[in-house]
């Protein structure tokens, strides 16, 4: 988070939050304030106007994965620590056994988790090649299922929204939503959820990492800060920073089933963002 004079910049993870706090920094000075902290009541009431940033989901989830395939990020820690999996493989085992013992659909309950789990999956194969479109796809269903969202990231699956919404929407409520740390679980619906939102957003200014540069100088002037053409420059003629790497377009790494996999648990955000489905 950088908080500066007039404006804070709250940092969503993949988003092009690294560069938009990179330019900001350089064109209004201010503090770094940890990295994706939420802000607190204090600083909320500091008469400031917050800013954050977006992405399409599909995109954001292929960036999250490609950076655990350099051993990096919390997620990436998460997953390949075998205790965290400890609990979370013994619910999933008795879950499994009492579908076979009720004759479930051997086919549908391979759909939702893959049949291999845990630390060692994670580090020999979803995360150890960054060109292994299928092993993308596997951990995809490893991080939306409903069944390691306590894996996934702390808080998660006590949230109302971890059952309605998947890890991104869950991280752009806490970080950019007050009180989502308390949302009531009477929100159990998509409606739910926008009405919660539209009440209790932080953000005055939200910046889309396909119009990055466009939205950074938009939400520049209506703060009211007065930026000079040298400074309008750097901002367009800037290069991303901190981007993840891959060897293959997006292409490569979604297929029909894993895009709707994202449309389904990150339906708020494409919603409220007007994000198009990828054609795969």
């Amino acid at each position: 988070m950088l908080i500066t004079e007039k404006i804070v910049f709250i940092e969503l993870q993949k988003t092009g939050s690294t560069h938009i706090k990179k330019l900001l920094k350089d064109i209004l000075g201010g503090k770094n304030d940890g990295k994706h902290n939420v802000p607190t009541e204090e600083l909320l009431a500091s008469g400031r106007q917050f800013m954050g940033s977006i992405r399409d989901p599909w995109g954001w989830y292929l960036s999250l994965w490609s950076y655990g395939c350099q051993q990096q990020g919390e997620l990436f820690q998460r997953l390949t620590n075998a205790k965290r999996w400890e609990k979370v493989l013994v619910k999933i085992d008795a879950t499994r056994k009492a579908r076979a013992e009720k004759g479930a659909d051997a086919e549908k309950s391979k759909s939702i988790l893959p049949e291999q789990l845990g630390a060692e999956r994670a580090k020999g194969h979803w995360y150890a090649d960054p060109a292994n479109a299928e092993a993308f796809r596997e951990w995809l269903r490893v991080v939306c299922a409903l069944q390691t969202r306590r894996l996934v990231e702390a808080g998660f699956a006590q949230s109302p929204i971890g059952k309605i919404g998947g890890l991104m929407t869950f991280r752009y409520f806490n970080l950019f939503v007050r009180g989502a740390d308390k949302i009531p679980p009477t929100i159990s619906t998509q409606e739910g959820l926008r009405s919660f939102e539209a009440e209790h957003l932080v953000l005055s200014h939200i910046i889309r990492q396909d119009a990055l540069s466009e939205d950074l100088v938009k939400a520049l002037d209506r703060s009211g800060v007065s930026l000079t053409d040298e400074q309008r420059k750097k901002i367009y003629d800037a290069k991303p920073t901190n981007k993840s790497s891959r060897p293959h377009g997006f292409e490569h790494y979604y297929d029909a089933a894993s895009v709707d996999l994202v449309a389904r648990r990150e339906k708020f955000i494409i919603d409220k963002f007007g994000y198009q489905r990828p054609k795969v």
